[in-house]
């Protein structure tokens, strides 16, 4: 199982949040940013040019939840390619 650690959380609003998080395991360490719309809407970023190119209309993230329970599910099974 990996470990989670949150690097960092900026607040854009009371309800909309950029975390960026660290995944770790054994045999890697990845850093990946979280948009999180309202707490209904999390989408994963594994670069921060895709991070960025979101803002840009470039993208729409790597991953997308629905709720926070499916985010941390991925998270913790999340393995590094």
């Amino acid at each position: 199982m990996n470990q989670i650690n949150q690097i960092n959380c900026e607040y854009l609003t009371t309800n909309k949040t950029i975390e960026t998080i660290e995944i770790s395991s054994e045999e890697y360490e990845s850093v990946v940013r979280v948009y999180n719309y309202k707490g209904v809407s999390f989408r994963v970023f594994n670069s921060k040019q895709r991070f960025e190119g979101f803002w840009k209309g470039l993208n729409d993230g790597d991953y997308h939840f629905n709720s926070e329970i499916e985010l941390d599910h991925w998270l913790k099974s999340f393995t590094a390619k």
